[in-house]
């Protein structure tokens, strides 16, 4: 494998984002998403507009992990709160091509999240959902001192199963 490198989203990512959203999806055993694969299909112009946006905000970030070679592999986003109640809460989701798993990708979309995250003014809560089946996710999280905050009781309904989401989250501890 060659080496990546982690860097901001642009406007022009939309395409690689939607087509790695998509690789993801027809991976069996499927992965940790709500999306069947015939259910995932944005508008390019929607996701160069949420890039956008996201660049423009305090509270959100869009990260790509890519290479040379094989382009994009990577990408993490927090979306931020839109409210005054909630601008401070920024949501995480993260996905790694299959093929790039186990070789640093997710570390380093989270390292680079982290850094993000201690250095907006904004954010101080950090949280996410993860399949609670999925003990090497949970375990990266746990690693970035994401704590668990709940269960969702069968959210979600996948290949004839329910299946448990869990609340997650990180607090920040931020001089006022």
């Amino acid at each position: 494998m060659s080496s990546f490198r982690i860097r901001p989203a642009i406007e022009s990512d939309a395409q690689g984002y939607i087509d790695l959203i998509r690789s993801v999806l027809i991976e069996q055993p499927p992965v940790d998403t709500p999306y069947a694969p015939e259910e995932f299909d944005p508008p390019v112009e929607r996701i160069a507009g949420r890039i956008y946006d996201v660049n423009e905000s305090e509270n959100s970030c869009f990260l790509i992990a890519e290479t040379d070679d094989e382009g994009m592999i990577g990408a993490l986003t927090c979306a931020g709160g839109t409210l005054a109640a909630d601008h401070h809460v920024t949501s995480l989701g993260m996905y790694v091509r299959k093929d790039w798993r186990d070789q640093g990708v997710g570390k380093a979309l989270m390292d680079a999240c982290m850094a993000w995250a201690e250095a907006s003014p904004a954010v101080l809560r950090i949280e996410l959902e993860v399949y609670a089946g999925n003990a090497r996710a949970i375990h990266l999280y746990q690693k970035y001192g994401f704590d668990h905050e709940g269960r969702k009781r069968r959210m979600i309904y996948q290949n004839g199963a329910y299946i448990d989401n869990l609340i997650m989250a990180r607090l920040l501890e931020k001089a006022d």
